[in-house]
């Protein structure tokens, strides 16, 4: 895959919150904008799976499959 360039023109005080955090992580500021965007994905990913466990928390019917499923585990006949 090819690079993309982008063009990214941060107010004073994004450029000096990049600046801090480029000196910090010890690396360029480009570098840091893309560990920054990637930690916001991976972070992204957490929260939906977060959202998506809460349904299937929420919902009655994988309620009703996981107490089956208990139920069979306990059932000292299946074993």
């Amino acid at each position: 895959m090819t690079p993309e360039t982008i063009s990214f023109r941060p107010d004073d005080e994004t450029y000096r919150e990049l600046e801090e955090l480029a000196a910090a992580w010890r690396v360029t500021p480009a570098e840091a904008i893309g560990m920054a965007v990637h930690e916001a994905y991976v972070r992204e990913q957490y929260r939906r799976a977060a959202a998506e466990l809460d349904e299937w928390r929420n919902d009655p019917a994988y309620q009703a499959e996981v107490a089956d499923a208990r139920a069979e585990v306990e059932d000292s006949r299946v074993w």
